[in-house]
């Protein structure tokens, strides 16, 4: 299908096209397929439908039929943009009525709100701790460093499999899934901590009607670039029809019509002005609304989610070390008892008991100090620690 481009939004990269038969159909920049050309105002593009969703959009390539007609024309145009960018009845309610800084204010936010969404946030590595609990240890000597030894311990793993594959059943590749799973929870939560305005973000803005007038913001926004691109193609449109009527009697019917034509277009020009008027102080009332969120929050929010951090995930690399251990044990266990591996590291002069250590040390011998890798140089420090152990 093809169609013209009659509304982006360049923030979250949605579009709206708009059909030869007057049908309108939303896209999202996921869709767009063109690597040369990016999506814009006035585009023709062609398009793949699936159920009225866009799965493929791209910049039309015309054919020699189309080269001399647009696919729309500027009245059509006109009366499309303006019928996008003027306010939709269908939109949240909140956004079609007059703004009240009321509604949005940090007011709004109940007492104790940062604990409730803190504790709502670590609720999943809680569950985590829950059900991994019977990993933590009484002993601190039956855990391991996980953070220090999982590169290699895992790479021992993936080699002792290559040997002998066998290795995998039982509950030493339970234990592996396990440690798998745990570590991706750790990840989820410590990516939140590097960012900490993210975190502020996902873990408490979300719940506050900071999103909603976030959300009211972005709209005046994209409605506004709209709007102005309509604008233009309107001026473009009452120049036109100022030129045809120049050469007009004024007394022709076709005269008259026109005239009123160009008085409506500038009725509706003004109109749009005046809107985008509207928007722009909707947005200067909006954002020391939005900005007082974080002067107001983000700094308890700070210290408490570095608090909370602190303390749950110290649980969970508990749970690792101990998991590290006896992925550990098991694993060296296994591969005492499998012939294969025993004729393999006896040809290798890896002596018994086999161990991490004993097989870092073989896999170090094999290397050449004089050009080792930052990596190279880790799996010493990693055998000190071992040794130590």
């Amino acid at each position: 299908m093809i169609g013209t481009i009659i509304f982006y939004n360049n923030d979250d990269g949605s579009g709206l096209v708009l059909t030869r038969d007057n049908n309108k159909y939303k896209f999202g920049i996921q869709a767009w397929s063109d690597f040369d050309n990016l999506p814009s105002i006035g585009l023709n593009v062609d398009f793949q439908l699936k159920d009225d969703v866009i799965l493929d959009i791209k910049k039309q390539t015309p054919s020699s039929d189309d080269l001399s007609k647009p696919v729309l024309d500027i009245q059509d145009a006109k009366k499309a943009i303006l019928q996008t960018s003027l306010p939709d009845k269908d939109e949240d309610s909140a956004l079609d009525q007059k703004l009240d800084p009321e509604f949005y204010s940090i007011k709004t936010v109940p007492k104790n709100f940062i604990d409730t969404t803190m504790n709502n946030f670590f609720a999943k590595l809680q569950e985590t701790v829950g059900k991994y609990k019977n990993y933590e240890l009484q002993s601190k000597d039956e855990t391991l460093d996980y953070f220090k030894i999982k590169r290699f311990l895992f790479t021992a793993y993936n080699n002792l499999l290559e040997i002998d594959s066998s290795l995998a059943d039982g509950n030493l590749t339970e234990v592996y899934q396990n440690i798998q799973n745990v570590n991706e929870i750790y990840n989820i939560y410590k990516k939140s901590y590097m960012y900490p305005k993210i975190a502020f973000s996902t873990i408490f803005l979300r719940y506050t009607r900071y999103k909603e007038a976030k959300k009211r913001l972005e709209n005046n926004s994209a409605k506004m670039k709209s709007i102005k691109a309509s604008l233009g193609i309107m001026e473009i449109e009452i120049k036109e029809k100022m030129s045809e009527l120049s050469k007009l009697n004024k007394d022709d019917i076709e005269a008259i019509t026109l005239k009123q034509n160009v008085k409506h277009l500038r009725s509706l020009y003004v109109d749009a002005i005046d809107y985008i008027g509207t928007l722009r102080e909707e947005n200067e009332m909006l954002l020391p609304i939005t900005d007082e969120y974080f002067a107001s929050f983000f700094e308890e929010f700070n210290k408490k989610f570095e608090s909370s951090y602190e303390k749950n995930i110290k649980i969970l690399i508990d749970i690792l070390n101990s998991m590290a251990f006896l992925f550990d044990r098991f694993m060296w266990k296994k591969a005492s008892l499998s012939k294969t591996i025993q004729k393999r590291f006896e040809e290798s002069a890896i002596p018994y008991p086999y161990s991490s250590l004993t097989f870092l040390r073989y896999y170090l011998k094999t290397l050449d100090k004089s050009k080792l890798n930052e990596e190279n140089q880790e799996l010493f420090k990693l055998l000190e620690y071992l040794e130590k152990k």
